[in-house]
């Protein structure tokens, strides 16, 4: 059950959540419209096995999950822009939380079994922990990618250098080839060089958008290719 609320999580927060859910989830009919999209996400995985406790245990999480995105949507109200990818990470492992929590709660024995089940659970190669992973590296990526980038968003007509890009991109490229060389894979380091080359090569004299451009890229494959070797691991 817990890879099944986890999948109904993900198709619920990046797959069918629309563009205008996602700004006014501050907002009570849009919170609940997500919140019941969740309901239903999670009551059709699980209808095997539906019962009273089960509908239960789905009814709490999607509360919990409304009340999680509404505290989110109140943070980003104040404009931190440079927190956004904080408050994307602290929610979305709020929300893994308080599955493990509801389901521990309403299963005594869930805690002792997880650890003698867990390994199990990661090691089997089903569909379900499959299409999870999915849908984390193409649509989460997005939402992650996107909360990273909106601190950097380039000025129209803006020739200027973006405040702290070059940090940021020197700290993004680091992390590329440190995670290149500690799985041995190399060859992303050339995919490092080939991006910087031709975007380099490119460039229109639009500063700004060149180093933007530059972020989104390297943490949307930093995205994917930290979760493609989790997936591959575990």
């Amino acid at each position: 059950m817990l890879w099944k609320l986890l999948l109904a999580h993900v198709i619920t927060d990046f797959v069918l959540q629309s563009k205008r859910i996602a700004d006014n989830k501050n907002k009570f009919i849009f919170n609940l419209l997500h919140c019941s999209i969740f309901f239903i996400i999670s009551t059709l995985l699980i209808i095997n096995d539906l019962n009273i406790t089960n509908l239960l245990i789905i009814a709490i999480i999607s509360i919990l999950h409304g009340l999680i995105d509404f505290g989110k949507a109140k943070l980003e109200e104040k404009d931190y822009k440079e927190l956004n990818w904080v408050f994307f990470t602290i929610d979305q492992l709020l929300h893994i939380a308080t599955i493990i929590i509801v389901l521990s709660i309403f299963n005594p024995q869930f805690w002792s079994l997880f650890h003698l089940k867990v390994n199990v659970i990661l090691l089997s190669r089903n569909w379900f922990k499959t299409l999870l992973f999915f849908l984390i590296i193409t649509f989460g990526g997005s939402y992650f990618t996107a909360s990273v980038c909106k601190r950097f968003t380039p000025k129209k007509n803006n020739d200027n250098s973006l405040e702290s890009a070059g940090r940021y991109i020197g700290i993004l490229e680091r992390v590329i080839i440190f995670s290149s060389i500690l799985v041995g894979r190399y060859e992303l380091i050339g995919f490092l060089i080939a991006a910087k080359s031709i975007i380099r090569h490119h460039e229109t004299g639009n500063k700004a958008f060149t180093e933007y451009f530059l972020i989104g890229t390297f943490t949307s494959f930093i995205w994917a290719a930290g979760f493609t070797f989790l997936y591959l691991k575990i």
